[in-house]
Parts: C-alpha cells; sequence; structure tokens
C-alpha cells in the first residue's frame, strides 16, 4: 500500500461531483495498476476511520472507507 501525502478530498456522501485532487502521477499509475493508495483524512463522524482509499473510474478519481482488512494494513504500516 502506498501512502499519499498530497490528495485532498473533495466533497462527501452522495454529492455528485466529489473526487480527489493532488494524487502524484505514480500515485495516480499504481491506482490505475491496481495497488492502494490511501491517504488520512478528519474524522467528520464516529463510524469514519479517518482514512480513505483511491478509486478511479471513467468519471474521475474518488475515495471510499477502507475494508477491516485493508485498515489493519494501513495501521500496521503506521
Amino acid at each position: 500500500m502506498i501512502e499519499s501525502k498530497t490528495a485532498i478530498k473533495h466533497g462527501w456522501g452522495s454529492m455528485p461531483h466529489r473526487s480527489v485532487s493532488g494524487l502524484t502521477t505514480k500515485e495516480r499509475e499504481a491506482v490505475k495498476n491496481g495497488d492502494k493508495v490511501f491517504f488520512r483524512i478528519d474524522k467528520t463522524h464516529y463510524m469514519q476511520s479517518g482514512y480513505k482509499i483511491v478509486t478511479h473510474s471513467p468519471y474521475g478519481w474518488d475515495s471510499r472507507e477502507p475494508t477491516t482488512d485493508e485498515l489493519t494494513e494501513i495501521l500496521k504500516s503506521k
């Protein structure tokens, strides 16, 4: 897993224009190749983990909450 220090989340929940910006070229290529890229966020809800996993679709860059296994892997890397 790769930690992004430059990723910035825009929008939350079901907002139609939510996205992630600030990814480096290396991080973008890693996501496209199937690798996991995560970044830290400020928790705004008690159910949030404090981390997001970057996703990519034809509509652009977005993020999602990590699964339990992914969160365990993230916390072990710290």
